[in-house]
Parts: C-alpha cells; sequence; structure tokens
C-alpha cells in the first residue's frame, strides 16, 4: 500500500531506533489505515515533522485508538435508557439534622476522630484553565475574595491552616493539574508559599484525544495529535501511575476529602460528614443541594434499581427533569456539588477499572491540513467522569448541605454561578454571620452588586460557629463594616 514518501522515511529511521522496527511500521500503517483522510497530507511532511507526528499518535496503545474512534462514532447513536427504573435516592437532609441529633452529634465524635488521627487528605483536580473566565491561566489562580483578591489556590490552603491549627495536624494535599496548567499551578505555589511544600504534592492527569464531526482527530500545526485532558475521572490512574497512592498508603491516608477547583465555599474539614461516611462504611459519598429549578446545569442523582448513580443535566429527559412531589418539590432534586469523600481503598480498586467515555461536543481550536491554518470547529471532546465509579462504590451516601454556606461554584465570568454571583455569595454568607451574632451590617441592595465589601479569611473562620467563637472573643471589636478584612 502506498502511505506517502514521508512515512516511508519515517518507517526507515525508526527501524534504526526500535528493537522490533517491523511491529512499529505495521502500527503506523494501521493508524492510516485508521484515519486515511491523513495519509495523504502526510506526503506533504518532511521527515521531522511526520516523524513528530508519528511519536505523538503513540502516546496512546494503538489498541486503544479503535476504541476511540467507536466512541465518537457511536456518540451520534441514540443511547437506550433505562428510566422507567429512576427512583428518588435516599439523602441525609438538613431537617433530619435536627431531628436526628444523636446520630448527628455521634458522627461528628467519630469524624474528629479519623481527622486528628492523620487519615484524611484533600484532593482538588485544577486541570482547568480559566478560559470561560476570561483568565489567561489556571483556574485555580483566579483571583476570588473581594478585598485581598486571593487565588482560589490561597483560599482552599487558608482552609486547610485552619485545620490545621483547631485539629492540631498536618494535612496532606493533592492537587490534580493537566498538561495545561500544570508548570503554572507548580511555579504559583512555589513563589507564594500558600502552603508548605512538603505537604503539597501536585500530579498531571492523562489525555485523550478529540475529534472532528465526522470522526476524524484533531491535529496541532507542530504537526501532531490534539489531546485534552481526559476529565475528572481520570483521577483514578493518574494517582496510581504517578505512585501517590502508594504514598498515600505510607502517609497513613484512608480517606480523601475531594473538590473541584472552582468552589470557594467548599467546607473541607467537614466532621459530621466524615462521620456519616465512616459509620455508613461508604466507599464514596457526595454532599448535595436541592436544585433551584429544574433548568439549574448540575447532575442529578437517581436510583437505577438498587444502584446509585448520577445523571448529567443534559441527559435526564425534560419530563423526568420537571417532574414534581405531591408537595410540588422536584422529583429528582438532588444535585451534585462535586464534593466527595472517598476511601482511599475504592480510588486503587477503581484505578485498575476501564471507566465509560462521556463525549460532549464544543468548539475548539484546531489545525486543518488541508487549509493550513487553525479553525474553529465543533468537535468532540472525550472524558470520563468520576461518577461513573458510583455503580461500583459500596454504600455510597448522600448528605444535603445548606448551598447558602457551602456552594457557589465559579464557571462563567457573568451571569449563573460566575465572578460576580459568587463575590455576592461569599459577601452574603459573612454578612448573615454578623447578623446572626446580633450585628446590623445592613448591607441592603450593596451586597447583590458587591459595592460594599467585606472579607474574613478562614484563618478566621469559615464557618458560623467558629465565626461566632472567635468574634465574641475579640477584645477589640472594630466599630466598621466597609472594607473590613478579618483574619
Amino acid at each position: 500500500m502506498y502511505i506517502g514518501n514521508g512515512i516511508q522515511i519515517v518507517l526507515r529511521f525508526f527501524r534504526l531506533k526500535f528493537s522490533d522496527p517491523r511491529v512499529y511500521a505495521s502500527r503506523v500503517r494501521e493508524f492510516l489505515q485508521l484515519f486515511p483522510e491523513l495519509r495523504t497530507w502526510t506526503q506533504t511532511l518532511d521527515l521531522e515533522q511526520t516523524r513528530r507526528l508519528c511519536q505523538s499518535f503513540r502516546k496512546i496503545p494503538f489498541r486503544e485508538w479503535r476504541a476511540l474512534k467507536t466512541v465518537s462514532q457511536k456518540a451520534f447513536k441514540k443511547r437506550s435508557s433505562s428510566v422507567k427504573r429512576w427512583t428518588q435516592p435516599a439523602c441525609f437532609t438538613l431537617e433530619d439534622r435536627q431531628v436526628q441529633s444523636a446520630l448527628w452529634q455521634q458522627a461528628e465524635s467519630r469524624g474528629m476522630q479519623h481527622l486528628r488521627q492523620g487519615k484524611v487528605a484533600a484532593l482538588t483536580v485544577a486541570g482547568g484553565l480559566g478560559t470561560r473566565l476570561d483568565f489567561p491561566g489556571p483556574k485555580g489562580l483566579v483571583p476570588v475574595t473581594p478585598l485581598k483578591r486571593k487565588t482560589l489556590f490561597q483560599v482552599f490552603a487558608e482552609k486547610l491552616k485552619a485545620i490545621e491549627k483547631l485539629h492540631g495536624i498536618r494535612m496532606h494535599w493533592f492537587i490534580m493539574t493537566s498538561a495545561d496548567t500544570h508548570e503554572a499551578t507548580q511555579e504559583a505555589f512555589q513563589s507564594n508559599h500558600w502552603y508548605d511544600s512538603k505537604y503539597v504534592h501536585l500530579f498531571q492527569q492523562g489525555a485523550l484525544p478529540a475529534f472532528t464531526m465526522d470522526g476524524t482527530c484533531l491535529l496541532t500545526h507542530e504537526p501532531s495529535i490534539h489531546y485534552y485532558p481526559d476529565g475528572h475521572g481520570g483521577v483514578f490512574k493518574a494517582l496510581a501511575s504517578t505512585g501517590y497512592l502508594d504514598k498515600m498508603l505510607t502517609y497513613g491516608i484512608e480517606t480523601l476529602s475531594y473538590f473541584q477547583v472552582d468552589n470557594p465555599l467548599v467546607c473541607i474539614g467537614n466532621c459530621n460528614f466524615l462521620g456519616l461516611h465512616l459509620n455508613g462504611m461508604s466507599d464514596f459519598s457526595t454532599k448535595v443541594v436541592a436544585k433551584t429549578s429544574a433548568d439549574e446545569k448540575v447532575g442529578v442523582f437517581v436510583n437505577q434499581g438498587n444502584v446509585l448513580r448520577l445523571v448529567e443535566y443534559n441527559e435526564i429527559p425534560e419530563y423526568l427533569s420537571v417532574k414534581k412531589t405531591k408537595e410540588g418539590q422536584l422529583y429528582f432534586k438532588w444535585g451534585n456539588t462535586a464534593m466527595h469523600l472517598i476511601q482511599r481503598s475504592f480510588l486503587e480498586a477503581m484505578a485498575k477499572k476501564n471507566l465509560p467515555i462521556h463525549v460532549t461536543h464544543k468548539p475548539m481550536q484546531h489545525w486543518h491540513p488541508l487549509l493550513q491554518n487553525n479553525c474553529s470547529a465543533s468537535c468532540q471532546k472525550l472524558e470520563y467522569f468520576i461518577f461513573d465509579a458510583l455503580p461500583l462504590a459500596k454504600n455510597p451516601l448522600l448528605l444535603e448541605i445548606d448551598r447558602k454556606e457551602e456552594f457557589s461554584p465559579v464557571k462563567n465570568a457573568h451571569g449563573q454561578d460566575s465572578l460576580d454571583t459568587c463575590m455576592r455569595d461569599q459577601i452574603s454568607r459573612w454578612n448573615r454571620w454578623f447578623s446572626n451574632c446580633g450585628l446590623n451590617v445592613d448591607l441592603g441592595n450593596k451586597a447583590s452588586d458587591n459595592t460594599h465589601r467585606l472579607e474574613i479569611s478562614p484563618l478566621f473562620a469559615d464557618d458560623y460557629v467558629s465565626f461566632k467563637n472567635m468574634w465574641h472573643a475579640l477584645v477589640i471589636k472594630p466599630n466598621y463594616f466597609e472594607n473590613l478584612y478579618l483574619e
């Protein structure tokens, strides 16, 4: 078969480099058979360009390429659904905390003991860029607080320091980056000293190729295959391949407090949640919020038979998303916050499994080999989702939290779930704490437009109970609230 002069030259080159060049040459031919539209283009490449292209597709074992292309092709086919078997999942609600106060107190005691024994670590997924926030870098470096303009990473670091101070421990912090964010994240931690470097562990997630809508793998101008981060579900294999699962075992870590990088209100050291998770012998527990409306863009939890699953907001049929109970509430109302507790033993087990691949359609920049320039078109992005591990988890548990206290993600520059709404929610949260202590901050309408600014560092308090104790302990209290900063 004629495969282009460039490829023939490269095959001769690799015969000098590989112990079994016949196998490698066969893989090159098979790759071009899989993507015949690239064969003509390779005839225009010189030796170095062709070598780079061939090297790039070897990033993924060839046996997986066929499976990935099949996934992209099947994305257009309507998937069968078993929605008729969906029922409401069990959940510990906010009301349950009041009715079952003894259970709640016992859980808090169990969780605190586990935390103070050094068996808990933080796990942050931070592979995304701040593109949708109009920020030219990792999302974790986006300034997010009203006065000090602290980055998301700094806020999380202060939360961990507050836990250390309260419980007299040191917590390890594992941060999953991507090829796009790793270097900048590493430099930021080294330059700013937000957290003890001995306890910060950065590791990169894997990558998957993206495809055009007709099933051709995307290219860069180098030329090489265009890879993208493989999604938060890549955390299992990434922890294993980098050796951090083994290190967790060495450190005595049993439970990971998992959260995504976009939510500055996350409560990392929640002993109640931790105790419920441990008492329930759960592999995988999640904090949930009641959806504000049927069209809120969060995944919802359902029971499918006896198995707990999470269904993405764009995958649930509309008639089910708007279904109501007799009380007028959404039938499937428990929205995902991406705040989980996961046992290390479950991480180890899932690292040996192959999660299903999800395909999302989004505009992507890529190199067009025939036009010889960059273009933007709707393409297929392949990802693993962490919640696909739920059906394999033992005793998964859901806990409802107060959205106003713990959940305000930053996903957009403006509008819903944006920097604007997150800033507003932070200020409103701190204002509420003052009000609950009998102090009238009286932000009025200013809280909605963020013109009345104040800020409370997690080092001062990260929940109302801690704030109340710290505020009453102040010998000299400030007599102003505008631009007030407490640390």
